[in-house]
């Protein structure tokens, strides 16, 4: 009976250990595919049939996701920082917890950017990526950075970038800028990159 007892309880754990792999975004059935290689909308994979991509692992002026500087979030856990921008050059947006919609603080950076960001969508096209905290399933984090890139992709073309020049996608929870187990580092990982594609 002990050998058998043994047994089960390797395999659970074998079980348990190999679901723990990396998420990796996909494509959406109909989505176009960017030149950088990454489709315009990807979800989780597994989520639904398509292409694995990988993700890009976020870029941001500090040297290392596990290097932090802690810096003060509100109350509804929005990261207060001014620091942080995408491997483009271009600001970086943070989002309050299970939010999708920019605070008036970012948008004025956002704003601040447009100059920059028309420039960069004449000669080519921009992408926004959506990125979520570790917390939620990865369902709702999938979708709620989506509509993060897609909010933002919104104000872009209200600013008048044409929005045939700006794809989506979401890494959900997959691509942290930090990984210290802080508020204010989750909060760093609540944001939107806007990139050169």
């Amino acid at each position: 009976m002990n050998r058998k007892m043994i047994f089960l309880v390797v395999v659970g754990l074998a079980l348990i250990f190999s679901g723990c792999s990396k998420k990796m975004p996909i494509a959406l059935p109909g989505s176009s595919t960017t030149g950088g290689g990454i489709p315009a909308g990807a979800i989780n994979a597994g989520s639904i049939d398509g292409n694995v991509v990988p993700t890009n692992g976020g870029v941001t002026n500090s040297n290392s996701k596990s290097s932090f500087q802690a810096g003060k979030i509100s109350n509804k856990g929005k990261y207060l920082g001014s620091d942080g921008v995408s491997r483009s050059g271009f600001k970086l947006l943070y989002f309050a917890s299970d939010a999708y919609t920019l605070d008036d603080d970012q948008i004025k950076r956002l704003m601040s950017d447009v100059p920059k960001l028309k420039s960069a969508a004449a000669n080519g096209k921009l992408l926004v990526e959506g990125n979520c905290d570790e917390f939620g399933t990865d369902e709702y984090n999938h979708a709620l950075g989506l509509k993060r890139a897609k909010a933002v992709k919104t104000l872009l073309v209200s600013a008048g970038i044409d929005a045939n020049k700006i794809d989506t996608v979401s890494y959900g929870e997959s691509n942290p800028v930090c990984t210290v187990n802080k508020p204010a580092c989750h909060a760093k990982n609540r944001r939107v990159e806007i990139n050169k594609n």
